[in-house]
């Protein structure tokens, strides 16, 4: 079957595999290509080691970043994909990327996020020279991710070659499907306190107070509280005119609901690529995005619901 082969234009590939052979037997003719073609070849994967011994010195000509330090919260690692793509991958040639997400220690939340990235990818590199080759290890892959692997990438390839992805969702319509997931119900004991006007300093003090019983660092309080702050004040200045935060903590990680019952909030990839000068919408809630290590929004006819997760440490 053909498949797109341009490197003019985004190819998103998804690779699973159940044995090293398999992954080395599409990853290293995919770095090759790139070499030959003149483009830029990045490997994100703790198979990299693999990689190298297999690909000798022509691993001299490509990037290989630490997988560890890249994939942390999926807002934040989609901004970093942005950046350095158009600073530092570009500009040497089209891009080849084998990029294998860390799957150790996910939560449940934090695992659908991931298909939600997935899915965005192909609408932040679209029209752009890009390859992207995801890999994925079927032993240690989690169930739901698995499922999201079709939907999420046009194309699948393995041994045998490379077919279109008949279960292949439009970004737009899995954003949606994602954002009508229910969001689990807050844990005992939760903290809960009202907003309303413009002065958000009692706000403030309340979840500084609630990030510092549940010992966050002064950093990760902060970012907690701005992003609190920058919701909170939306709410005010163009939602329904007040509302209430709700704060608990579960699985080593504060979370906090911003609630407006009064008003939804238009979510359309709110948030996740980066503002411009000639696309400054979603500023707040990009920002918001690269501070907290999740965000969640819910939105209806009976209002909306921002849900922050901040961990102890930096993901």
């Amino acid at each position: 079957m053909t498949v797109t082969d341009s490197v003019d234009v985004l190819v998103h590939r998804a690779l699973l595999y159940g044995h090293e052979d398999e992954f080395l037997a599409v990853t290293i003719p995919f770095l090759r290509e790139g070499v030959s073609q003149g483009g830029r070849p990045v490997v994100i994967s703790e198979r990299a080691a693999l990689l190298r011994r297999r690909l000798g010195r022509q691993a001299r000509r490509m990037e290989f970043i630490d997988p560890s330090r890249w994939f942390g919260a999926p807002a934040r690692t989609l901004t970093a994909y942005l950046a350095h793509a158009r600073e530092d991958w570009w500009p040497q040639g089209p891009l080849y990327l084998v990029a294998e997400p860390v799957w150790r220690a996910r939560t449940r939340p934090e695992i659908r996020e991931w298909g939600r990235l997935e899915s965005l990818l192909n609408v932040a590199f679209a029209d752009t020279p890009t390859r992207l080759l995801c890999a994925y290890d079927v032993r240690s892959l989690p169930p739901e991710a698995a499922e999201d692997v079709s939907r999420t990438h046009p194309e699948l390839v393995g041994a045998t070659g490379n077919r279109h992805s008949t279960l292949f969702t439009d970004p737009a319509v899995f954003y949606a499907e994602r954002n009508r997931t229910p969001l689990s119900p807050p844990a005992e004991p939760v903290m809960s306190r009202g907003f309303a006007g413009e002065d958000l300093t009692g706000l403030r003090a309340f979840v500084a107070a609630a990030a510092d019983r549940h010992g966050l660092s002064r950093e990760r309080s902060l970012a907690l509280v701005q992003s609190v702050n920058e919701i909170a004040a939306y709410v005010v200045r163009s939602g329904g005119g007040s509302g209430s935060v709700w704060i608990w903590s579960a699985d080593g990680t504060l979370i906090c609901d911003v609630v407006d019952a009064a008003a939804p909030l238009d979510d359309r990839f709110l948030g996740y690529f980066p503002p411009t000068p000639y696309r400054p919408a979603g500023a707040g809630m990009w920002a918001v995005r690269q501070l907290c290590d999740l965000v969640e929004i819910r939105s209806g006819a009976d209002g909306s619901v921002v849900r922050l997760h901040m961990g102890r440490d930096p993901r």
